[in-house]
């Protein structure tokens, strides 16, 4: 996996964001040098909700503790904040809603920008730049080797995500799981012919038992990136937020992270990634 193309990610950041409606505001990428955001901000503690079987974005350890590249991200960024981040884990399609009843900061599990998430929430600059998403499928199948054999297919997908609209824009019949895990157990199980998942998802999963009954069974092109959602209800955070990100991403704190999360060998250690 590549080092994450910081320099195009940057560019990345600044044209996404500025194209979407909704999305305005200061780039992390301006010229202006970043400053400590702890001292400006009287918040001690960010409430994030999340969905914690997304390794390695989010998940839980053996312990049961909540980690992984977004959660290192993001602890990071409220370190920056001078504040203590309290976890919630919860299907990906309750995020939005519970950012808009105030019972959250801010979301994070590889999360993309669309425009309907736009008109009820804030977007951090990207901090992750989007490869290409992978299609799983039975060992036996030999039907489906890429995005155009998925019509007429049961495909299954997170539900609340892009990929619901991808599957469907391939001709499939979706059916949506709240977990990723459920997903992995769908087509194992027959209930499904094909699964849809972030790239660096599937190799994880694979990675960690997976690869028994199923595998790689095509891929499509990815684009854009990963963001964290912003509650409109704080103002002035998005602002804080995307200073934070600035700021790790100029003095090395981001590729230490990335490092750790995205190495070969770290994808040998063993999560616990139930709901």
């Amino acid at each position: 996996m590549n080092r994450w193309m910081k320099a195009g990610a940057a560019v990345l950041v600044l044209g996404v964001l500025g194209t979407m409606a909704g999305c305005g505001g200061k780039q992390a990428a301006s010229s202006a040098p970043a400053k400590p955001a702890a001292a400006s901000s009287a918040k001690k503690e960010l409430k994030v909700a999340c969905v914690a079987t997304y390794p390695p974005f989010v998940y839980k350890d053996k312990d049961g503790k909540i980690v992984g590249f977004d959660v290192d991200i993001t602890g990071a960024v409220a370190k920056e904040l001078g504040a203590k981040v309290v976890y919630e884990s919860m299907p990906f399609n309750e995020m939005v809603p519970t950012l808009t009843s105030n019972k959250a900061d801010i979301a994070v599990a590889a999360v993309d920008m669309t425009q309907d998430r736009a008109d009820k929430v804030d977007f951090s600059n990207i901090y992750y730049s989007k490869e290409n998403v992978s299609i799983l499928a039975r060992k036996e199948d030999n039907e489906i080797r890429g995005p155009e054999d998925l019509k007429g297919k049961k495909v299954a997908v997170e539900k609340g995500t892009v990929y619901v609209g991808t599957a469907k824009q391939y001709g499939a019949e979706v059916k949506e799981y709240d977990y990723h895990d459920q997903l992995i157990k769908a087509v194992e199980d027959n209930e499904a012919d094909a699964l849809i998942l972030d790239k660096p998802v599937a190799r994880f999963y694979l990675a960690h038992g997976a690869s028994e009954k199923l595998k790689p069974a095509g891929i499509i092109s990815g684009s854009g990136g990963f963001v964290m959602m912003v509650s409109k209800k704080d103002e002035g955070l998005r602002e804080k937020v995307n200073e934070a990100l600035d700021k790790l991403m100029k003095n090395g704190e981001y590729d230490k992270i990335y490092d750790k999360w995205f190495a070969d060998e770290n994808f040998s250690k063993e999560p616990d990634v139930k709901s």
